[in-house]
């Protein structure tokens, strides 16, 4: 068998296809998919109010100063320390006792760096909005 005979076997079978039936099926198949898009949306809507539901219960057990107080203190001492760390890390990288091995911050490292900064500031200033919102909403001193 030549070249040319075997490159025209292997391409009749392809040619046979019903390409007609083909975009019936495809059709068909496209408005199953949006039938079945539409019933999982449904029941994520469901899933989704629920947990609304159930989050607004507790929101009350939760907003009490015996829990938020604990977790703001700790929202602020992680960013604190975080903060201190990248503080700490800067100096101690340029003193002048670390300069015969200090090397260029790779991007990964850049990236962690700014990534710790910007959530550490992004924490404290939510803690502030937090504090400052509940004393206008609840008249509280925290």
């Amino acid at each position: 068998m030549t070249t040319n005979e075997r490159s025209n076997w292997v391409q009749e079978p392809f040619l046979d296809l019903p390409v007609k039936q083909g975009w019936g099926a495809f059709m068909l198949a496209a408005v199953e998919a949006v039938c079945v898009f539409t019933v999982g949306a449904a029941k994520a809507g469901f899933l989704l109010g629920g947990m609304a539901v159930f989050a607004a219960g507790w929101s009350k057990y939760l907003h009490r100063d015996l829990i938020r107080i604990p977790v703001l203190l700790t929202a602020i001492a992680g960013a604190g320390l975080n903060l201190y760390v990248l503080w700490r890390r800067q100096r101690l990288r340029n003193a002048p006792a670390a300069a015969w091995r200090k090397k260029a911050l790779t991007k990964r490292e850049q990236l962690r760096i700014v990534l710790v900064l910007s959530l550490a500031i992004l924490t404290l200033a939510f803690v502030i909005s937090e504090i400052y919102l509940h004393r206008l909403v609840h008249n509280t001193i925290i």
